[in-house]
């Protein structure tokens, strides 16, 4: 079965993915703090809303509609127009931080008693896919809309109260799965706790379909490296990027061991 690929729309990156990300995959895009991961999924939206045609959808679990707009405006991107033209939606789901600690207490449900946690997991995921209109939920709201982009930013706020790595892979798991039954491509965002060789490798890259890695060197420059991508063959070799006035671009025919 012959894979599709999605374009990007980030300059030198399609070439290092031999045409793009596999169409309808997880992809799990990492990074340090100023490394552009929100820039570089919000270049995926734009492009795929203004060249293809499709519908882009972007899920804040961090920032409000309005930072988000005038941010990705510096760099010539109109989310409020295409909003406008029915082509962009963005979701508000950042009040998943916000679930009060009394959500960890255990509690007896029936004759059984339920973990708090457990509980506390529930509700962070019925938070992060509450109703919209008519009842819908919001995989369901984005599934009926026919958007074929789709971005989570960022993973690392929604799991920092399951410390536990089997309760931080259950949640992980849950969201993923509701996302991966919309069928579109889906890129999530999450913070790199440490990098290089001690890098501690997430739930999150375990149960994606593809990684890429966004760093910034001790030099002052930056590299993208692709970790994963099931389905296809990709140019894995760490490649320089910059963040310019119009988005990021990747020099995909550079080595930052070049000298």
């Amino acid at each position: 079965m012959v894979i599709g690929k999605v374009e990007t729309g980030i300059t030198g990156l399609d070439a290092m993915l031999r045409g793009g990300f596999p169409e309808g995959r997880m992809i799990l895009i990492t990074g340090g703090p100023g490394t552009g991961k929100t820039i570089f999924c919000s270049q995926f939206l734009h492009y795929g809303a203004t060249k293809e045609g499709e519908k882009a959808v972007y899920v804040s679990l961090d920032e409000t509609k309005n930072h988000f707009v005038e941010e990705m405006l510096t760099f010539g991107w109109d989310f409020k127009k295409l909003e406008q033209e029915g082509r962009f939606t963005f979701i508000d789901a950042s009040d998943v931080r916000r679930i009060p600690e009394q959500a960890f207490q255990a509690r007896q449900v029936g004759k059984l008693p339920v973990s708090g946690k457990e509980l506390a997991r529930a509700r962070l995921i019925d938070n992060i896919f509450k109703t919209f209109e008519g009842g819908r939920s919001i995989d369901r709201f984005i599934g009926d809309i026919g958007a074929r982009r789709i971005v989570l930013d960022s993973m690392s706020g929604l799991t920092f109260r399951f410390p536990e790595a089997w309760e931080k892979r259950q949640a992980i798991l849950d969201i993923m799965e509701a996302l991966n039954n919309i069928g579109a491509t889906c890129l999530i965002t999450s913070e790199a706790i440490s990098t290089g060789e001690e890098k501690q490798v997430q739930p999150e890259e375990y149960l994606s379909q593809g990684v890429i890695n966004l760093q910034t060197l001790r030099t002052g420059e930056r590299a993208v490296r692709i970790l994963k991508m099931r389905g296809t063959e990709v140019d894995s070799v760490p490649r320089p990027y910059k963040i310019g006035e119009t988005g990021i671009e990747v020099y995909s025919d550079q080595s930052i061991y070049q000298t």
